[in-house]
Protein backbone atom coordinates (compact mmCIF):
# COMPACT_ATOMS: atom_id res chain seq x y z
CA UNK A 1 0.00 0.00 0.00
CA UNK A 2 1.24 3.17 -0.93
CA UNK A 3 0.04 6.73 -0.28
CA UNK A 4 -0.21 7.66 -3.65
CA UNK A 5 -3.01 4.85 -3.47
CA UNK A 6 -4.79 7.39 -0.93
CA UNK A 7 -6.89 9.79 -3.51
CA UNK A 8 -7.99 6.59 -5.58
CA UNK A 9 -9.75 5.55 -1.73
CA UNK A 10 -10.85 8.58 -1.10
CA UNK A 11 -12.61 9.15 -4.30
CA UNK A 12 -13.94 6.02 -4.05
CA UNK A 13 -15.41 6.19 -0.89
CA UNK A 14 -17.05 9.45 -2.00
CA UNK A 15 -18.71 7.12 -4.78
CA UNK A 16 -19.72 4.80 -2.34
CA UNK A 17 -21.05 7.56 -0.16
CA UNK A 18 -23.07 9.59 -2.70
CA UNK A 19 -24.18 5.36 -3.70
CA UNK A 20 -25.47 5.02 -0.39
CA UNK A 21 -26.97 8.81 -0.29
CA UNK A 22 -29.06 7.61 -3.28
CA UNK A 23 -30.24 4.43 -1.71
CA UNK A 24 -31.34 6.16 0.94
CA UNK A 25 -33.25 8.48 -0.85
CA UNK A 26 -34.37 6.15 -3.28
CA UNK A 27 -35.85 4.19 -0.36
CA UNK A 28 -37.79 7.70 1.16
CA UNK A 29 -38.87 8.28 -2.94
CA UNK A 30 -40.53 4.47 -3.19
CA UNK A 31 -42.28 4.73 0.33
CA UNK A 32 -43.94 8.07 -0.71
CA UNK A 33 -44.50 6.23 -4.28
CA UNK A 34 -46.05 3.57 -1.98
CA UNK A 35 -47.86 6.09 0.51
CA UNK A 36 -49.37 7.97 -2.92
CA UNK A 37 -50.51 4.76 -4.46
CA UNK A 38 -52.43 4.02 -1.44
CA UNK A 39 -53.76 7.71 -1.07
CA UNK A 40 -54.94 7.22 -4.29
CA UNK A 41 -56.63 4.08 -4.03
CA UNK A 42 -58.42 5.73 -1.04
CA UNK A 43 -59.69 8.05 -3.18
CA UNK A 44 -60.38 5.31 -5.78
CA UNK A 45 -62.34 3.88 -3.27
CA UNK A 46 -64.43 6.71 -2.05
CA UNK A 47 -65.22 8.02 -5.55
CA UNK A 48 -65.98 4.68 -6.74
CA UNK A 49 -68.18 3.80 -3.60
CA UNK A 50 -70.20 7.36 -4.21
CA UNK A 51 -70.52 6.69 -7.87
CA UNK A 52 -72.02 2.83 -7.05
CA UNK A 53 -74.42 4.84 -4.19
CA UNK A 54 -75.47 7.14 -6.87
CA UNK A 55 -76.14 4.50 -9.56
CA UNK A 56 -78.57 2.45 -6.50
CA UNK A 57 -80.22 5.43 -5.58
CA UNK A 58 -81.10 6.54 -8.94
CA UNK A 59 -82.59 3.02 -9.40
CA UNK A 60 -84.78 3.25 -6.34
CA UNK A 61 -85.70 6.37 -7.79
CA UNK A 62 -86.96 4.88 -10.59
CA UNK A 63 -88.28 1.76 -9.49
CA UNK A 64 -90.49 4.15 -6.79
CA UNK A 65 -91.31 6.61 -9.39
CA UNK A 66 -92.67 3.95 -11.81
CA UNK A 67 -94.46 2.37 -9.05
CA UNK A 68 -96.17 5.60 -8.00
CA UNK A 69 -95.88 8.43 -10.70
CA UNK A 70 -98.70 10.51 -9.16
CA UNK A 71 -97.59 10.22 -5.38
CA UNK A 72 -95.63 13.03 -5.04
CA UNK A 73 -95.78 13.22 -1.31
CA UNK A 74 -94.28 9.07 -0.63
CA UNK A 75 -91.62 10.27 -3.33
CA UNK A 76 -90.68 13.88 -2.09
CA UNK A 77 -90.33 11.73 1.46
CA UNK A 78 -87.61 8.97 -0.27
CA UNK A 79 -86.54 11.80 -1.65
CA UNK A 80 -85.94 14.41 1.58
CA UNK A 81 -84.65 10.73 3.29
CA UNK A 82 -81.97 10.05 0.50
CA UNK A 83 -80.60 13.62 0.28
CA UNK A 84 -80.27 13.63 3.90
CA UNK A 85 -78.44 10.41 3.95
CA UNK A 86 -76.04 11.26 1.19
CA UNK A 87 -75.43 14.61 1.45
CA UNK A 88 -73.43 14.89 -2.13
CA UNK A 89 -76.94 14.40 -3.50
CA UNK A 90 -77.53 18.40 -4.62
CA UNK A 91 -81.36 17.55 -5.80
CA UNK A 92 -83.34 14.47 -7.39
CA UNK A 93 -85.78 15.41 -10.43
CA UNK A 94 -88.77 14.06 -12.58
CA UNK A 95 -89.02 14.82 -16.01
CA UNK A 96 -91.82 13.44 -18.41
CA UNK A 97 -91.84 13.25 -21.55
CA UNK A 98 -94.69 15.66 -23.24
CA UNK A 99 -95.85 16.50 -27.07
CA UNK A 100 -94.89 19.73 -28.04
CA UNK A 101 -97.17 22.45 -28.24
CA UNK A 102 -99.96 22.57 -30.82
CA UNK A 103 -99.42 24.42 -34.23
CA UNK A 104 -102.37 25.86 -36.60
CA UNK A 105 -101.64 22.14 -38.61
CA UNK A 106 -103.22 19.98 -36.24
CA UNK A 107 -103.65 18.70 -32.76
CA UNK A 108 -100.19 17.39 -31.00
CA UNK A 109 -102.17 14.53 -29.26
CA UNK A 110 -103.05 12.98 -32.96
CA UNK A 111 -99.54 12.63 -33.29
CA UNK A 112 -98.46 8.79 -32.60
CA UNK A 113 -94.98 9.60 -30.50
CA UNK A 114 -92.20 7.00 -30.10
CA UNK A 115 -90.48 7.72 -27.50
CA UNK A 116 -87.19 6.44 -29.23
CA UNK A 117 -87.68 8.52 -32.42
CA UNK A 118 -85.18 11.34 -32.71
CA UNK A 119 -87.84 12.43 -35.57
CA UNK A 120 -89.54 15.26 -33.71
CA UNK A 121 -88.61 17.10 -30.66
CA UNK A 122 -90.55 16.20 -27.72
CA UNK A 123 -90.54 18.56 -24.26
CA UNK A 124 -89.46 16.88 -20.97
CA UNK A 125 -90.14 19.63 -18.20
CA UNK A 126 -89.77 19.04 -14.70
CA UNK A 127 -92.52 17.92 -13.21
CA UNK A 128 -90.80 16.91 -9.70
CA UNK A 129 -88.12 18.43 -7.70
CA UNK A 130 -86.81 17.97 -4.28
CA UNK A 131 -85.69 19.82 -2.38
CA UNK A 132 -88.67 22.21 -3.67
CA UNK A 133 -88.06 25.69 -2.19
CA UNK A 134 -87.89 29.25 -3.12
CA UNK A 135 -84.18 28.41 -5.26
CA UNK A 136 -86.12 25.41 -7.20
CA UNK A 137 -89.22 26.63 -7.39
CA UNK A 138 -88.22 27.80 -11.03
CA UNK A 139 -86.78 24.94 -12.35
CA UNK A 140 -90.35 23.10 -12.55
CA UNK A 141 -91.80 22.85 -16.18
CA UNK A 142 -88.91 23.54 -17.68
CA UNK A 143 -87.86 21.54 -20.72
CA UNK A 144 -84.29 20.16 -20.55
CA UNK A 145 -84.58 19.19 -23.99
CA UNK A 146 -84.46 22.83 -25.29
CA UNK A 147 -81.44 23.14 -23.00
CA UNK A 148 -78.17 22.55 -24.96
CA UNK A 149 -76.35 21.23 -21.62
CA UNK A 150 -78.66 18.83 -21.32
CA UNK A 151 -80.43 17.58 -24.91
CA UNK A 152 -77.81 15.08 -26.29
CA UNK A 153 -78.21 13.34 -22.35
CA UNK A 154 -82.36 12.86 -22.46
CA UNK A 155 -81.50 12.13 -26.06
CA UNK A 156 -79.97 8.82 -25.14
CA UNK A 157 -81.15 8.44 -22.17
CA UNK A 158 -84.70 8.07 -23.84
CA UNK A 159 -82.76 5.84 -26.30
CA UNK A 160 -81.32 3.56 -24.67
CA UNK A 161 -82.75 3.26 -21.44
CA UNK A 162 -79.46 3.22 -19.15
CA UNK A 163 -78.34 5.28 -16.69
CA UNK A 164 -76.19 8.01 -18.28
CA UNK A 165 -74.61 11.42 -17.28
CA UNK A 166 -74.58 14.71 -18.62
CA UNK A 167 -71.69 17.48 -18.53
CA UNK A 168 -70.42 19.49 -16.05
CA UNK A 169 -72.77 22.45 -14.83
CA UNK A 170 -72.82 25.64 -12.86
CA UNK A 171 -75.04 25.10 -9.80
CA UNK A 172 -76.64 28.24 -7.68
CA UNK A 173 -73.40 28.44 -5.39
CA UNK A 174 -71.22 28.63 -8.90
CA UNK A 175 -70.18 24.81 -7.95
CA UNK A 176 -69.87 22.31 -10.12
CA UNK A 177 -72.64 19.16 -10.43
CA UNK A 178 -73.52 16.94 -13.02
CA UNK A 179 -76.65 14.96 -13.62
CA UNK A 180 -77.69 11.54 -13.66
CA UNK A 181 -80.57 10.43 -16.21
CA UNK A 182 -81.94 7.16 -16.24
CA UNK A 183 -85.22 6.66 -18.71
CA UNK A 184 -88.68 4.64 -17.50
CA UNK A 185 -92.05 3.61 -18.72
CA UNK A 186 -94.44 3.76 -15.96
CA UNK A 187 -95.36 0.60 -14.63
CA UNK A 188 -98.26 -2.20 -15.67
CA UNK A 189 -98.78 0.23 -18.81
CA UNK A 190 -98.20 -0.47 -22.42
CA UNK A 191 -94.75 1.60 -23.26
CA UNK A 192 -95.75 5.31 -25.07
CA UNK A 193 -94.48 8.18 -25.49
CA UNK A 194 -96.76 9.57 -22.32
CA UNK A 195 -95.95 7.40 -19.82
CA UNK A 196 -92.04 7.74 -20.46
CA UNK A 197 -90.42 9.16 -17.11
CA UNK A 198 -86.35 10.16 -16.70
CA UNK A 199 -85.31 10.75 -13.28
CA UNK A 200 -82.32 12.56 -12.80
CA UNK A 201 -79.71 13.32 -10.03
CA UNK A 202 -77.68 16.30 -9.50
CA UNK A 203 -74.91 15.76 -8.16
CA UNK A 204 -72.69 18.06 -5.98
CA UNK A 205 -69.04 16.86 -7.60
CA UNK A 206 -67.40 18.38 -4.47
CA UNK A 207 -69.13 15.73 -2.76
CA UNK A 208 -67.43 13.33 -4.57
CA UNK A 209 -63.95 13.42 -3.22
CA UNK A 210 -63.57 12.44 0.49
CA UNK A 211 -62.07 14.37 3.24
CA UNK A 212 -58.13 15.32 2.39
CA UNK A 213 -57.01 16.21 5.63
CA UNK A 214 -54.36 13.86 5.42
CA UNK A 215 -52.83 15.36 2.26
CA UNK A 216 -49.33 16.65 2.94
CA UNK A 217 -47.80 19.13 1.65
CA UNK A 218 -47.22 19.72 -1.98
CA UNK A 219 -50.27 17.20 -2.92
CA UNK A 220 -53.23 17.82 -4.86
CA UNK A 221 -56.30 15.70 -5.76
CA UNK A 222 -58.00 16.15 -9.18
CA UNK A 223 -60.89 15.01 -10.31
CA UNK A 224 -61.75 15.02 -14.28
CA UNK A 225 -64.27 14.03 -16.90
CA UNK A 226 -63.27 11.48 -19.72
CA UNK A 227 -62.05 14.62 -21.98
CA UNK A 228 -59.73 15.86 -19.16
CA UNK A 229 -61.64 18.65 -18.10
CA UNK A 230 -60.98 19.13 -13.97
CA UNK A 231 -64.05 18.63 -11.84
CA UNK A 232 -63.26 18.99 -8.77
CA UNK A 233 -59.36 19.25 -6.58
CA UNK A 234 -57.91 19.58 -4.00
CA UNK A 235 -54.73 21.61 -3.13
CA UNK A 236 -52.84 20.98 0.01
CA UNK A 237 -51.21 23.67 1.63
CA UNK A 238 -48.65 25.35 -0.74
CA UNK A 239 -47.32 28.30 1.46
CA UNK A 240 -43.45 26.45 0.99
CA UNK A 241 -42.95 26.49 -2.74
CA UNK A 242 -41.85 22.90 -3.63
CA UNK A 243 -38.27 22.17 -5.14
CA UNK A 244 -38.66 22.59 -8.91
CA UNK A 245 -35.74 20.12 -9.45
CA UNK A 246 -37.06 17.16 -7.69
CA UNK A 247 -39.45 14.55 -9.25
CA UNK A 248 -43.11 14.79 -9.11
CA UNK A 249 -44.84 11.55 -8.12
CA UNK A 250 -48.27 11.23 -9.73
CA UNK A 251 -50.90 8.07 -9.67
CA UNK A 252 -54.10 8.03 -12.04
CA UNK A 253 -57.17 5.91 -11.44
CA UNK A 254 -60.18 5.22 -14.04
CA UNK A 255 -63.55 5.45 -13.10
CA UNK A 256 -66.59 4.27 -15.80
CA UNK A 257 -69.33 2.24 -14.10
CA UNK A 258 -72.65 3.10 -13.17
CA UNK A 259 -73.09 5.52 -16.41
CA UNK A 260 -70.33 7.88 -14.58
CA UNK A 261 -67.12 8.38 -16.02
CA UNK A 262 -64.31 10.05 -13.92
CA UNK A 263 -60.51 10.24 -13.53
CA UNK A 264 -58.74 10.81 -10.77
CA UNK A 265 -55.34 12.20 -10.79
CA UNK A 266 -52.95 12.33 -7.11
CA UNK A 267 -49.45 13.88 -7.38
CA UNK A 268 -46.93 14.46 -4.69
CA UNK A 269 -44.20 16.84 -5.11
CA UNK A 270 -41.06 15.23 -3.63
CA UNK A 271 -39.51 17.54 -1.11
CA UNK A 272 -37.93 17.68 1.93
CA UNK A 273 -39.82 16.99 4.36
CA UNK A 274 -40.36 13.79 2.24
CA UNK A 275 -36.40 12.60 3.41
CA UNK A 276 -36.10 10.81 6.16
CA UNK A 277 -32.95 13.31 7.44
CA UNK A 278 -32.23 11.14 10.72
CA UNK A 279 -31.76 8.09 8.66
CA UNK A 280 -29.30 10.32 6.33
CA UNK A 281 -27.16 11.53 9.09
CA UNK A 282 -26.47 8.72 10.38
CA UNK A 283 -25.46 6.93 7.33
CA UNK A 284 -23.24 10.15 6.60
CA UNK A 285 -21.82 10.05 9.89
CA UNK A 286 -21.07 6.02 9.84
CA UNK A 287 -19.42 6.81 6.06
CA UNK A 288 -17.03 9.62 7.87
CA UNK A 289 -16.20 7.39 10.63
CA UNK A 290 -15.90 4.19 8.52
CA UNK A 291 -13.33 7.09 6.26
CA UNK A 292 -11.51 8.28 9.18
CA UNK A 293 -10.72 4.46 10.63
CA UNK A 294 -9.92 3.43 7.23
CA UNK A 295 -7.58 6.14 6.44
CA UNK A 296 -6.21 5.32 9.96
CA UNK A 297 -5.36 2.03 9.17
CA UNK A 298 -3.85 2.54 5.97
CA UNK A 299 -1.29 5.43 7.19
CA UNK A 300 -0.41 2.19 10.08
CA UNK A 301 -0.56 0.06 7.10
CA UNK A 302 1.37 2.22 4.82
CA UNK A 303 4.32 2.63 8.26
CA UNK A 304 4.26 -1.19 8.87
CA UNK A 305 4.82 -1.26 5.22
CA UNK A 306 7.61 0.72 5.34
CA UNK A 307 9.64 -0.98 8.38
CA UNK A 308 9.30 -4.35 6.55
CA UNK A 309 10.56 -3.21 3.53
CA UNK A 310 13.26 -1.47 5.74
CA UNK A 311 13.68 -5.02 7.55
CA UNK A 312 13.47 -6.75 4.16
CA UNK A 313 16.69 -4.50 2.91
CA UNK A 314 18.46 -5.54 5.93
CA UNK A 315 17.37 -9.62 6.02
CA UNK A 316 18.00 -9.74 2.38
CA UNK A 317 21.52 -8.09 2.77
CA UNK A 318 22.16 -10.39 5.93
CA UNK A 319 20.56 -13.09 3.96
CA UNK A 320 23.16 -12.59 0.59
CA UNK A 321 26.05 -12.72 2.85
CA UNK A 322 24.73 -15.57 4.41
CA UNK A 323 24.04 -17.67 1.36
CA UNK A 324 27.99 -16.56 -0.04
CA UNK A 325 29.42 -17.60 3.32
CA UNK A 326 27.02 -21.28 2.92
CA UNK A 327 28.20 -21.48 -0.60
CA UNK A 328 31.97 -21.12 0.25
CA UNK A 329 31.58 -23.59 3.53
CA UNK A 330 29.51 -25.89 0.79
CA UNK A 331 32.30 -25.63 -1.76
CA UNK A 332 35.00 -26.73 0.99
CA UNK A 333 32.50 -29.32 2.46
CA UNK A 334 32.65 -30.82 -0.94
CA UNK A 335 35.97 -30.62 -1.43
CA UNK A 336 36.69 -32.60 2.06
CA UNK A 337 33.78 -34.98 1.08
CA UNK A 338 35.89 -35.49 -2.27
CA UNK A 339 38.83 -35.68 -0.41
CA UNK A 340 37.41 -37.89 2.41
CA UNK A 341 35.71 -40.32 -0.22
CA UNK A 342 39.43 -40.44 -2.14
CA UNK A 343 41.12 -41.59 1.18
CA UNK A 344 38.21 -44.23 1.84
CA UNK A 345 38.66 -45.50 -1.14
CA UNK A 346 42.74 -45.60 -0.89
CA UNK A 347 42.05 -47.19 2.83
CA UNK A 348 40.08 -49.75 1.11
CA UNK A 349 42.71 -50.52 -1.62
CA UNK A 350 44.97 -50.24 0.79
CA UNK A 351 43.44 -52.96 3.19
CA UNK A 352 42.56 -55.25 0.31
CA UNK A 353 46.60 -55.14 -0.52
CA UNK A 354 47.73 -55.23 2.39
CA UNK A 355 45.41 -58.26 3.13
CA UNK A 356 46.32 -59.95 -0.01
CA UNK A 357 50.18 -59.76 1.09
CA UNK A 358 49.64 -61.30 4.80
CA UNK A 359 47.56 -63.72 3.06
CA UNK A 360 50.61 -64.78 0.95
CA UNK A 361 53.10 -64.10 3.61
CA UNK A 362 51.19 -66.13 5.42
CA UNK A 363 50.86 -68.71 3.19
CA UNK A 364 54.90 -68.52 2.25
CA UNK A 365 56.33 -67.77 4.80
CA UNK A 366 54.16 -69.52 7.83
CA UNK A 367 53.29 -72.49 6.08
CA UNK A 368 56.69 -73.51 4.58
CA UNK A 369 57.66 -72.94 8.29
CA UNK A 370 54.85 -75.43 9.38
CA UNK A 371 55.57 -77.81 6.37
CA UNK A 372 58.87 -78.08 8.19
CA UNK A 373 58.32 -78.85 11.75
CA UNK A 374 55.97 -81.05 10.38
CA UNK A 375 57.96 -83.14 7.68
CA UNK A 376 60.72 -83.09 10.75
CA UNK A 377 58.08 -84.62 13.07
CA UNK A 378 57.26 -86.83 10.68
CA UNK A 379 61.19 -87.66 10.48
CA UNK A 380 61.44 -88.39 14.43
CA UNK A 381 58.82 -90.79 14.30
CA UNK A 382 59.71 -92.59 11.91
CA UNK A 383 63.60 -92.39 13.44
CA UNK A 384 61.67 -93.58 17.13
CA UNK A 385 58.55 -95.98 15.67
CA UNK A 386 57.92 -97.04 18.89
CA UNK A 387 54.40 -95.44 20.42
CA UNK A 388 55.53 -95.69 23.75
CA UNK A 389 58.62 -93.28 23.80
CA UNK A 390 58.78 -89.99 24.32
CA UNK A 391 60.18 -88.84 20.84
CA UNK A 392 57.67 -91.02 19.03
CA UNK A 393 55.21 -89.27 21.11
CA UNK A 394 56.62 -85.67 21.20
CA UNK A 395 57.14 -85.82 17.71
CA UNK A 396 53.32 -86.98 17.54
CA UNK A 397 52.01 -84.06 19.66
CA UNK A 398 54.27 -81.59 17.48
CA UNK A 399 52.69 -82.74 14.46
CA UNK A 400 49.15 -82.26 15.68
CA UNK A 401 50.07 -78.99 17.00
CA UNK A 402 51.38 -77.78 13.85
CA UNK A 403 48.63 -79.12 11.86
CA UNK A 404 45.94 -77.19 14.27
CA UNK A 405 48.39 -73.97 13.33
CA UNK A 406 48.28 -74.85 9.70
CA UNK A 407 43.99 -75.01 10.15
CA UNK A 408 44.03 -71.47 11.79
CA UNK A 409 46.31 -70.23 9.68
CA UNK A 410 44.52 -71.12 6.49
CA UNK A 411 41.47 -70.30 8.05
CA UNK A 412 43.14 -66.79 8.70
CA UNK A 413 44.47 -66.15 4.72
CA UNK A 414 40.62 -67.53 3.64
CA UNK A 415 39.19 -64.84 5.68
CA UNK A 416 41.53 -62.52 4.61
CA UNK A 417 41.86 -62.96 0.98
CA UNK A 418 40.16 -65.99 -0.51
CA UNK A 419 42.34 -68.00 -2.58
CA UNK A 420 39.22 -69.31 -4.53
CA UNK A 421 38.83 -65.91 -5.70
CA UNK A 422 41.94 -65.52 -7.60
CA UNK A 423 42.25 -69.04 -8.72
CA UNK A 424 38.52 -70.49 -9.92
CA UNK A 425 36.48 -66.99 -9.74
CA UNK A 426 33.72 -65.07 -8.15
CA UNK A 427 31.33 -68.02 -7.79
CA UNK A 428 33.31 -70.60 -6.28
CA UNK A 429 34.89 -68.15 -3.75
CA UNK A 430 30.91 -67.24 -2.71
CA UNK A 431 30.45 -71.09 -2.27
CA UNK A 432 33.55 -71.60 0.05
CA UNK A 433 32.07 -68.18 1.86
CA UNK A 434 28.82 -69.82 2.48
CA UNK A 435 30.59 -73.11 3.64
CA UNK A 436 32.84 -71.37 6.27
CA UNK A 437 29.99 -69.12 7.72
CA UNK A 438 28.41 -72.73 8.47
CA UNK A 439 24.87 -71.52 8.24
CA UNK A 440 23.53 -75.23 9.55
CA UNK A 441 25.30 -74.96 12.59
CA UNK A 442 23.20 -72.00 13.37
CA UNK A 443 19.63 -73.34 12.14
CA UNK A 444 19.62 -71.07 8.93
CA UNK A 445 18.39 -72.24 5.87
CA UNK A 446 19.95 -70.50 2.75
CA UNK A 447 18.43 -69.94 -0.62
CA UNK A 448 21.14 -68.83 -3.71
CA UNK A 449 20.14 -67.57 -7.01
CA UNK A 450 23.00 -66.58 -9.02
CA UNK A 451 22.87 -65.64 -12.66
CA UNK A 452 24.85 -64.33 -15.56
CA UNK A 453 28.71 -64.16 -16.09
CA UNK A 454 30.09 -63.61 -12.46
CA UNK A 455 33.18 -65.28 -13.38
CA UNK A 456 34.15 -62.77 -16.06
CA UNK A 457 34.43 -59.51 -13.85
CA UNK A 458 37.30 -57.44 -13.01
CA UNK A 459 39.24 -57.58 -10.02
CA UNK A 460 37.64 -54.83 -8.61
CA UNK A 461 34.03 -56.34 -8.94
CA UNK A 462 35.22 -59.35 -7.63
CA UNK A 463 36.42 -58.36 -4.12
CA UNK A 464 33.59 -55.42 -3.76
CA UNK A 465 30.54 -58.44 -4.45
CA UNK A 466 32.50 -60.94 -2.23
CA UNK A 467 33.22 -58.47 0.84
CA UNK A 468 29.47 -57.31 0.98
CA UNK A 469 28.19 -61.36 0.71
CA UNK A 470 30.86 -61.81 3.24
CA UNK A 471 30.00 -58.31 6.05
CA UNK A 472 26.52 -59.24 4.85
CA UNK A 473 26.64 -62.98 6.78
CA UNK A 474 28.72 -61.51 9.36
CA UNK A 475 26.06 -59.37 10.43
CA UNK A 476 23.21 -62.08 10.08
CA UNK A 477 24.96 -64.30 12.21
CA UNK A 478 25.51 -62.11 14.86
CA UNK A 479 22.32 -60.06 15.32
CA UNK A 480 19.51 -61.37 12.76
CA UNK A 481 18.28 -64.20 14.17
CA UNK A 482 17.31 -65.56 11.14
CA UNK A 483 15.97 -68.54 10.65
CA UNK A 484 15.85 -67.86 6.45
CA UNK A 485 18.22 -66.43 4.40
CA UNK A 486 18.01 -64.83 0.78
CA UNK A 487 21.45 -64.59 -1.38
CA UNK A 488 20.30 -62.95 -4.97
CA UNK A 489 23.24 -62.20 -7.48
CA UNK A 490 22.41 -61.45 -11.32
CA UNK A 491 24.04 -59.82 -14.09
CA UNK A 492 21.99 -58.37 -16.37
CA UNK A 493 22.77 -56.30 -19.65
CA UNK A 494 19.37 -54.65 -20.87
CA UNK A 495 17.14 -52.14 -18.91
CA UNK A 496 17.53 -50.13 -15.93
CA UNK A 497 16.78 -50.27 -12.76
CA UNK A 498 17.68 -47.42 -9.85
CA UNK A 499 18.98 -44.85 -12.98
CA UNK A 500 21.58 -47.81 -14.00
CA UNK A 501 21.15 -48.81 -17.54
CA UNK A 502 22.89 -51.67 -19.77
CA UNK A 503 25.25 -54.08 -18.40
CA UNK A 504 25.15 -54.22 -14.27
CA UNK A 505 25.22 -56.11 -10.95
CA UNK A 506 21.99 -56.47 -9.04
CA UNK A 507 22.78 -58.19 -5.86
CA UNK A 508 19.95 -58.67 -3.08
CA UNK A 509 20.75 -60.26 0.25
CA UNK A 510 17.30 -60.44 2.42
CA UNK A 511 16.86 -62.30 5.85
CA UNK A 512 13.71 -62.82 8.20
CA UNK A 513 15.12 -62.08 11.18
CA UNK A 514 14.47 -59.67 14.19
CA UNK A 515 15.92 -56.48 12.08
CA UNK A 516 16.54 -53.15 13.34
CA UNK A 517 15.48 -49.38 13.40
CA UNK A 518 17.03 -48.39 10.30
CA UNK A 519 16.47 -44.54 10.79
CA UNK A 520 18.45 -44.87 13.74
CA UNK A 521 20.71 -47.22 13.96
CA UNK A 522 21.54 -47.57 10.39
CA UNK A 523 25.33 -46.54 9.53
CA UNK A 524 25.47 -44.61 13.15
CA UNK A 525 26.94 -48.14 14.82
CA UNK A 526 29.90 -49.36 13.71
CA UNK A 527 31.52 -49.61 10.54
CA UNK A 528 30.08 -52.45 8.45
CA UNK A 529 27.21 -51.11 6.82
CA UNK A 530 29.49 -48.00 6.17
CA UNK A 531 32.40 -50.19 4.48
CA UNK A 532 29.48 -51.83 2.33
CA UNK A 533 28.35 -48.75 1.43
CA UNK A 534 31.43 -46.94 0.58
CA UNK A 535 32.83 -50.21 -1.85
CA UNK A 536 29.52 -49.71 -3.80
CA UNK A 537 29.96 -46.04 -3.84
CA UNK A 538 33.39 -46.67 -5.60
CA UNK A 539 32.28 -48.87 -8.29
CA UNK A 540 29.77 -45.59 -8.91
CA UNK A 541 26.66 -48.30 -7.73
CA UNK A 542 23.31 -47.29 -5.66
CA UNK A 543 23.33 -49.15 -2.20
CA UNK A 544 19.92 -49.19 -0.24
CA UNK A 545 19.30 -50.68 3.07
CA UNK A 546 15.62 -51.32 4.30
CA UNK A 547 13.03 -53.58 5.87
CA UNK A 548 12.38 -56.96 4.59
CA UNK A 549 8.50 -57.32 4.55
CA UNK A 550 7.08 -57.48 8.13
CA UNK A 551 10.24 -58.74 9.00
CA UNK A 552 14.36 -59.05 8.84
CA UNK A 553 16.80 -56.51 6.49
CA UNK A 554 16.79 -56.11 3.23
CA UNK A 555 20.32 -54.69 1.26
CA UNK A 556 20.18 -53.70 -2.04
CA UNK A 557 23.52 -53.29 -4.16
CA UNK A 558 23.16 -52.12 -8.21
CA UNK A 559 26.88 -51.59 -9.85
CA UNK A 560 27.45 -50.82 -12.82
CA UNK A 561 29.92 -52.48 -14.82
CA UNK A 562 31.93 -50.92 -17.47
CA UNK A 563 35.22 -52.17 -19.07
CA UNK A 564 38.89 -51.22 -18.23
CA UNK A 565 39.31 -47.86 -19.62
CA UNK A 566 36.38 -47.04 -19.15
CA UNK A 567 36.58 -47.75 -15.11
CA UNK A 568 39.69 -45.51 -14.78
CA UNK A 569 37.49 -42.42 -16.67
CA UNK A 570 34.25 -42.99 -14.79
CA UNK A 571 36.22 -43.78 -11.57
CA UNK A 572 37.83 -39.92 -12.13
CA UNK A 573 34.34 -38.94 -13.19
CA UNK A 574 33.02 -39.94 -10.17
CA UNK A 575 34.94 -37.92 -7.36
CA UNK A 576 33.49 -34.92 -8.91
CA UNK A 577 30.36 -36.25 -8.95
CA UNK A 578 30.44 -36.93 -5.24
CA UNK A 579 29.80 -33.18 -4.44
CA UNK A 580 26.79 -33.29 -6.27
CA UNK A 581 23.57 -33.85 -4.12
CA UNK A 582 21.86 -36.78 -5.71
CA UNK A 583 24.52 -39.37 -4.21
CA UNK A 584 22.89 -42.65 -5.58
CA UNK A 585 23.57 -44.26 -2.19
CA UNK A 586 20.62 -44.20 0.06
CA UNK A 587 18.46 -45.96 2.61
CA UNK A 588 14.99 -47.15 1.10
CA UNK A 589 12.33 -46.86 3.86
Amino acid sequence: MQRNFFPFITTGWLLLTLIMVGLSLYADYTNLKKSVSNDAQFVYASVYEKAYINEVLLQSFSVLVSSLPNDHEAIRSFANEMRKRYPHIERLQIQQQQVPFTTSYGKATEYNLDPTSDEFNARFPITFIEPLNPDTRYLLKKDLLSDPVFANTIRFARKYHQPITSPSFKLDEQQNAYGLFLAFFERNTPPSGLNLYIASLVINIEGMLPNTNFLSKHSSIKLMDESGLILDQHLSDQDIQPTSWLPQLEEQRTINRFGQSFQLQISHQFGLKNINLSTLMILLCCSLAVYILLMAYLRQKVQTAIEHSTLYATLNTERQQLETRIHTRTRELREQLIENRRLTHQVLAVQERERRNLSRELHDELGQSLTAIRTDAKILKRIHPEESSIVNQTAESIDAIAQNIYDVTYGMMRTLRPSALDDLGLVDALQECIISTRFNEHGIALHTDFRGALNEMSEDYNITLFRLTQEAFSNIIKYAKARNVWIDIHRVSKGNRKEINGDRLEIMISDDGIGFDIETEAFKKGFGLIGMRERVRALDGVFQIRHNHDRGTRIIAIIPLLAGPEREIEATRSEAAIAGPATPVGLLH
